[in-house]
């Protein structure tokens, strides 16, 4: 008799365990506006091809124009949306949403997500907007987030506190001001462009191959250099 009765609680602790771990946290709402401003490095509207996620970086591992070829191993996914409209990207009508929940585990139940990953609480979420992951002359991103609070119409993209339970937010482009590569809201952050629209909400740019973005950078500075020199050594003249 007292075996099984053993085996009930183990049961019955187990099944309280898995339910805990998977019980809703927060909810998370995202998105742009509807016939919003998104274009490419051309200036063209973004298409079907495009795919936007938001999600965070593994600790301590910080993205930078010089780093891309690093970010797709360092990335984890809270959500994903995607042509068709179904999926939550209207390319025909030029917006994309998703509401995604954080478990009390620290996940994400996105079916986009790896079930695996845990977020910590106060990390900055991304949004990357890419047409393929690769690195590839035809490949374009942005890597956008919210990162100053001031003036934000919605709240801050950072990764919510597990436990508070049944708490929701509002994570959308209109508050993205910084720009790792691409450009949002109107300003355009590290890329390669061949036109800069009048208005735009986000516009992506050229992916710079592995190394290419340091070499421009030092050529760039190794310029800057000659020309503040140059003043000098015609003053010893």
């Amino acid at each position: 008799m007292k075996k099984p009765s053993y085996v009930t609680r183990f049961l019955c602790l187990a099944l309280a365990l898995a339910w805990n771990q998977g019980a809703q946290a927060s909810t998370v709402f995202w998105g742009s506006n509807f016939n919003d401003n998104l274009f490419d490095s051309s200036g063209n509207a973004l298409d079907a091809t495009y795919s936007f996620e938001i999600g965070a970086f593994t600790g301590g591992f910080t993205p930078t124009y010089q780093n891309v070829d690093q970010w797709q191993a360092n990335w984890q996914v809270v959500d994903r949306a995607y042509d068709p409209d179904a999926n939550g990207w209207n390319s025909t009508d030029q917006f994309f949403v998703g509401t995604v929940d954080f478990n009390t585990g620290g996940g994400s139940d996105s079916p986009d997500a790896n079930p695996a990953d845990v977020f910590t609480m106060g990390d900055t979420v991304y949004l990357w907007a890419f047409n393929s992951k690769n690195i590839v002359p035809s490949s374009e991103w942005a890597l956008v987030t919210d990162g100053s609070p001031v003036g934000d119409l919605a709240d801050d993209w950072i990764v919510p506190d597990p436990l508070d339970t049944g708490s929701s937010f509002n994570w959308q482009l209109t508050d993205a001001n910084s720009s790792i590569i691409g450009g949002a809201n109107g300003v355009q952050g590290p890329g390669t462009y061949s036109t800069t629209p009048g208005v735009f909400s986000l516009q992506t740019a050229v992916v710079p191959e592995p190394g290419s973005a340091f070499l421009l950078l030092a050529a760039a500075a190794a310029h800057l250099t000659r020309r503040t020199r140059r003043p000098t050594r015609m003053s010893l003249l």
